[in-house]
Formats: structure tokens, sequence, C-alpha cells
């Protein structure tokens, strides 16, 4: 028989492993992602109010923050998590999700709204395409969510290990898709806010890109590698 696998239904009431030691990334994940949002922020709201200015707000807020809170939820060493319960921190991650889903389809309704007022074209810009990509991306990656919290009534069909795999291959594909689509709103010819903010926000952007995914990727590759090793015996 294989080892018994942190997927059973019991691995959701093991307490937390206290000797995984805290890590200090996801911390600095979410400082930079406060930053950021301060900036996108000041740069909205700088040259007056409009319907457009609260869709990089709504953006910002569902992938930097929320989404990048919600992936560390999971990631071994999160300072916020590591204490809970393994079930608990799932419960975190999904609600966390749920919420930052919710928040970046109100930004995407808040563009689509605004250039059918403006009369403009749809999916024009690298900007948008990335988006539209994050979007369909991120709604498969949901119900991919899905089957891996249902992943033991799945396990006939597949392994419940290859389930929360998978899912968690493709959300950290669809967050690097959000990240990349939000350093692109920085070339967009919204941005008048001086170079200095610009490059700022495209290194803060991609420190919490690579902060938050790295734990994560690691985690999968060494679970891949490990049952993979497993079935070579």
């Amino acid at each position: 028989m294989p080892p018994a696998e942190r997927t059973s239904e019991s691995s959701s009431l093991v307490p937390p492993n206290n000797s995984t030691r805290p890590s200090y990334i996801n911390l600095a994940s979410n400082i930079f992602a406060v930053i950021s949002t301060a900036i996108i922020t000041y740069c909205c709201f700088k040259n007056g109010v409009s319907l457009f200015s609260f869709h990089p707000i709504l953006m910002t807020v569902g992938w930097l923050i929320i989404m990048t809170s919600a992936v560390n939820a999971i990631t071994p060493g999160d300072l916020a998590t590591e204490w809970m319960p393994m079930r608990l921190r799932s419960a975190r991650h999904w609600v966390l999700q749920l919420f930052a889903i919710v928040i970046i389809f109100i930004g995407f309704l808040v563009i689509l709204i605004n250039k059918i007022i403006n009369n403009k074209d749809h999916f024009q810009t690298l900007h948008a395409k990335f988006g539209l990509a994050a979007l369909v991306f991120m709604t498969f990656t949901s119900f991919g969510g899905l089957g891996a919290l249902c992943s033991l009534q799945l396990k006939h069909y597949l392994a419940p290990i290859y389930t929360k795999l998978i899912h968690a291959s493709f959300g950290l594909l669809t967050f690097c898709l959000g990240t990349i689509t939000i350093i692109l709103g920085n070339f967009s010819k919204w941005w008048t806010f001086g170079e200095i903010l610009r490059y700022t926000c495209i290194v803060l952007v991609l420190l919490i890109m690579v902060l938050t995914i790295l734990r994560p990727i690691l985690k999968v590759y060494f679970r891949l590698k490990e049952r993979l090793g497993y079935l070579n015996r």
C-alpha cells in the first residue's frame, strides 16, 4: 500500500507541523501588495474621480492583496496561518479566493461598462488580452478548486494528490497572468504619473509575483517528484 497521504480524510484534522520554519517571504509579498495598492489608489484619484478610476483599484486589490493572501494561506511557513489546522487553512484559502473573484469580476464589469459608455473597442491592447486570459483561467481554476475540495469523492477517477497538484499548478499560472496584466496596465495610455512611479509599481508587482509563487512552485515540484518516485519503485 502507498504511504498515507495528506489528502486522506483525517488530514483535514491534522494539526499544523510545528517543525516548519516560519517564512518572512509571504509577509514581504503582503507588504509590497499594500504599497502597490496605495500607489495605484493615489494615481486613480489624482486627477479626479471617474468610473474608470475604480477599475485599477479593484483589480489591484483583488489580484495583489486578496489573492496573494489566499495563496499564502496554504503555503508552508506562512506566519499568519502556520498555526492553523489544515482544514482551517484550506477554508481561509477558498474564502479569500471567492472574495478575490467577486472583486475582480466587478473590476472587469467596470471597465466593460466604461468602454461601452465611451463607445470604445474591447480587448484591443496587450493589457486587455492578458486580462481576458487571466479572467478565463481564473474561472476554470475556480471550478478546479471545487474538484480539489471534493478530491476524496473523485478518487475513483483521479488520485486526490493529482487533483490538488493540477489545481495548484493552474492556480499559480492564473496568478501570474493576473500580475502580468497589472504590469502591462502601467504601460497603457492611462499612465501619466511619471516614470519613477511607473517602474516602482512594476518592480513591486514583479516582487509580489515571484515571492508569492516561489514556495508553492517548490511544493508542487517536490510533491510531484515524491509521487512519481514512489510509482517508479
